[in-house]
């Protein structure tokens, strides 16, 4: 540390400082710390993603948490059903019949997943049937009516988005969850091609200033996403008062549970952000 030494000034009547010469010495330590670095070694700025991952815990279990596993299959089966009928109202607005035609088969998908999902709860006489399981079926219907796009693209970004924040947030809830017809989790795999990714990489490359308005929309989709998912966990009582209000005393045990959820949390947006760089938008 450079020593400070103090100096009558000229008229005597005040001290002004000055600060100590550096020795040979500090010169030459100075210089060691920000010598170039040696051949063949890089300096990088991890990705948010990247320090999202390594930062957090990426085994931690909630699935103790969970509801049956029934509610959760019913729950993800309702939650593709919504997000069908969220898409399908905007296929009206693509004027080009190729997009069209695409977004039409990630709605697809979505009603081929929906109707996977249900399937374990044998046949029913409509999409909504569960065998009696109750369903959340009113949170999936508040996220989505949550999701207001002012374009068609918009939802799209939306579906791709929030369906694979669904998906791993229920794949780690029900992690080791058996069905009774011996249904095991992950249910269904995710396409590694996926139809909404293909669409918005073309709306993207033709459109200027679309990059950054699906930016801008895809980091507001983060926190609606994570309600969803805290509505579909089975919260003790001072666990959920501990989430709502911030400023309550915490024992050992409910901060335990709320750092077990948080590492979940953060992993999800790893993923979240992870899937919007593969758009090249800022998470």
């Amino acid at each position: 540390m450079p020593v400070i030494r103090h100096h009558p000034d000229s008229t005597g009547s005040a001290a002004v400082c000055h600060r100590a010469a550096p020795t040979a010495g500090t010169i030459k330590r100075v210089f060691k710390l920000f010598r170039r670095r040696q051949k063949g070694t890089e300096l990088r700025v991890r990705s948010r993603s990247e320090s999202a991952h390594t930062s957090r815990p990426t085994n931690v279990r909630i699935d103790f948490l969970a509801p049956d596993s029934e509610v959760l299959v019913g729950t993800l089966a309702y939650f593709k059903l919504a997000a069908f009928e969220y898409l399908t109202g905007v296929l009206p607005l693509i004027e080009q019949p190729d997009l069209r035609a695409q977004t039409a088969s990630v709605a697809e998908e979505l009603l081929t997943r929906h109707r996977h999902y249900r399937g374990a709860f044998g046949q029913g006489d409509s999409e909504l049937t569960f065998g009696g399981v109750q369903v959340h079926q009113a949170d999936s219907d508040e996220l989505w009516s949550r999701l207001s796009p002012n374009l068609w693209q918009e939802a799209v970004l939306a579906v791709y988005l929030v369906d694979g924040f669904a998906d791993d947030f229920v794949a780690r809830l029900g992690k080791g969850a058996k069905l009774r017809t011996g249904l095991r989790w992950p249910v269904a795999e995710r396409s590694e091609t996926d139809a909404a990714l293909a669409v918005l990489a073309q709306e993207i490359e033709r459109t200027d200033w679309l990059a950054d308005r699906l930016a801008m929309w895809g980091r507001r989709l983060v926190g609606d996403s994570l309600l969803w998912c805290r509505a579909l966990m089975v919260l003790p009582d001072p666990v959920l008062r501990a989430l709502r209000d911030t400023s309550l005393h915490r024992d050992d045990e409910v901060q335990q549970v709320i750092s077990q959820i948080e590492a979940v949390h953060a992993d999800l947006i790893a993923g979240h952000t992870a899937r919007m760089e593969r758009l090249g938008l800022t998470a």
